[in-house]
């Protein structure tokens, strides 16, 4: 069975892609911090999250927003193509 993470990013600074996704782990369930900004949701640092996931091989598959300012996400390794 392979390893499961979860974590926390509140910053930019928070996110080391190396340490959340990586070949030892299936899956990968990230709480991010989507303050709202002057009223409106600041998703760029979940863009980074997401971009980070897919480069590292993982996929956004579910997504639920924790009061309002947490959106959990939960990355699935892509499965290998053999």
């Amino acid at each position: 069975m392979s390893e499961q993470i979860s974590g926390v990013v509140e910053t930019l600074d928070d996110l080391d892609p190396a340490e959340f996704f990586n070949a030892r782990r299936d899956q990968v369930v990230l709480a991010v911090r989507i303050t709202p900004v002057f009223g409106a949701l600041d998703l760029s640092l979940v863009m980074a999250v997401v971009d980070a996931a897919n480069k590292a091989g993982f996929a956004l598959v579910r997504e639920q927003t924790f009061r309002d300012e947490w959106l959990i996400c939960v990355f699935d390794a892509y499965e290998d193509q053999d």
